[in-house]
């Protein structure tokens, strides 16, 4: 008994912190992935943090020095040739990530929310984005018969390396895929002086690269839900009559994977006479797939996939009608130990 006690307070502490977790960080993808529709509207998020430092009186400085600027808005367009917002040009270049990925998965609209945020002092600027593409992905089913659903995972991983430049309102122009976009929308002498020196690799990095997620999908976490409470709260109503959903989860630390930290860059400059520091922080991942059904990763050649049936095969041990009683047991455990060291830190 006292051993069930102890996997238990495991569990109860692991959906503590867990739910302490998901508070604390955004997802940078999110989706789930219902076989018999072979279509579904992801979530992938960008974020990017940019600190500028640079003397007193320098040219930055006089430029930067007590601006305060906030560009906001969302797109929703599709590959239609009439759509004069650039979002045709944002599809195809979303298209031709997934091609590059190797993946079959095909995107024919998308809606594209962007936020950026400037504040300028007397010594530096720090410069906030966020991008978050919600592209509908079709055709991520392989092939399908009575046995079971074969779905292609490839998509995951995808790094949009164009430039994506849309007519955003009140602002006109605009590259949401770069730092610089900003910039050359709204401070141009600056991001022309930045680009003229080796500043240029770190103003011109891609946000909507989430390469991070090629991660090998047997390293993923994952949990086998039956009754939907954990697959981003989706439940198990519209499923098409899955009765568990799998869960994979990536990014959060363990023992296994050790502590996921930031990325940063940082490059010194030398601008109009002036020492400037530039810093870059890319947050991170963190990213959570659900499928509907049974889902046992697997891979060829390099190419990675997940068989997806709606029962567990015959000879897996499941308890509560789908998780695996060794996932419970491993799992409440090691959350448990995570509790207790949280609780001694705390205490020093």
């Amino acid at each position: 008994m006292k051993y069930y006690a102890t996997v238990f307070s495991g569990i109860i502490a692991a959906l503590l912190i867990s739910s302490f977790v998901a508070q604390a960080h955004a997802a940078d993808l999110q989706a789930l992935l219902v076989p018999s529709r072979d279509k579904t509207v992801a979530s992938y998020i960008g974020v990017r943090s940019i600190t500028l430092t640079y003397p007193a009186g320098s040219t930055l400085s006089q430029e930067l020095d007590g601006e305060s600027r906030r560009v906001a808005f969302s797109l929703n367009g599709t590959a239609a040739p009439e759509d004069d917002t650039g979002m045709g040009q944002a599809i195809d270049s979303i298209n031709r990530a997934l091609a590059e990925a190797k993946s079959p998965v095909q995107v024919s609209s998308t809606i594209l929310s962007y936020t950026a945020v400037l504040r300028g002092e007397q010594t530096r600027a720090v410069i906030s984005y966020k991008v978050e593409i919600k592209p509908t992905l079709e055709k991520y089913v392989l092939t399908s018969d009575a046995s079971g659903d074969i779905i292609d995972l490839e998509w995951r991983g995808i790094a949009v390396n164009d430039p994506i430049v849309v007519n955003a309102p009140e602002i006109g122009e605009i590259d949401v895929n770069n730092p610089a976009g900003l910039l050359q929308a709204l401070y141009p002498s600056v991001v022309e002086k930045l680009l003229a020196t080796q500043a240029r690799e770190i103003m011109e990095e891609p946000i909507l690269n989430f390469k991070a997620f090629d991660f090998p999908m047997a390293s993923w976490h994952q949990l086998f839900d039956p009754v939907g409470t954990y697959g981003g709260g989706v439940g198990l109503q519209g499923t098409e009559g899955a009765k568990v959903l799998s869960v994979y989860a990536y990014g959060e630390g363990s023992l296994r994977e050790g502590v996921f930290t930031a990325e940063e860059k940082d490059v010194s400059v030398n601008i109009d006479g002036s020492d400037v520091k530039v810093h870059s922080t890319t947050p991170p991942p963190s990213g959570q797939i659900t499928v509907a059904g049974y889902s046992s990763e697997q891979e060829v050649d390099g190419a990675e996939f997940a068989l997806v049936t709606k029962d567990a095969p015959p000879g897996v041990q499941t308890s509560s009608g789908g998780f695996p009683i060794q996932v419970l047991l491993v799992f409440g455990g090691m959350m448990g130990a995570i509790a207790i060291f949280i609780l001694f830190k705390a205490r020093k």
